[in-house]
């Protein structure tokens, strides 16, 4: 229940910004993130930031591969 709470709170935070200022946040709460094309992946949390035009439009869940 805490991670969902976590991930919904993470949507409201990055939802509408610009890549540049989601890295950033991240960055600056201690939070790893890795770029790449049209997504901003933030391991710890199993999430994607999903960017169209280099702003944040969806926050999408992912699961890790084993």
């Amino acid at each position: 229940m805490k991670k969902s709470t976590n991930q919904n709170q993470m949507i409201k935070n990055y939802l509408g910004y610009n890549r540049q200022h989601c890295a950033q946040t991240l960055s600056n709460q201690g939070i790893d993130s890795i770029e790449f094309g049209h997504w901003l992946a933030i391991p710890s949390q199993q999430l994607l930031l999903v960017f169209r035009h280099q702003q944040c439009v969806a926050v999408d869940g992912y699961q890790v591969a084993a």
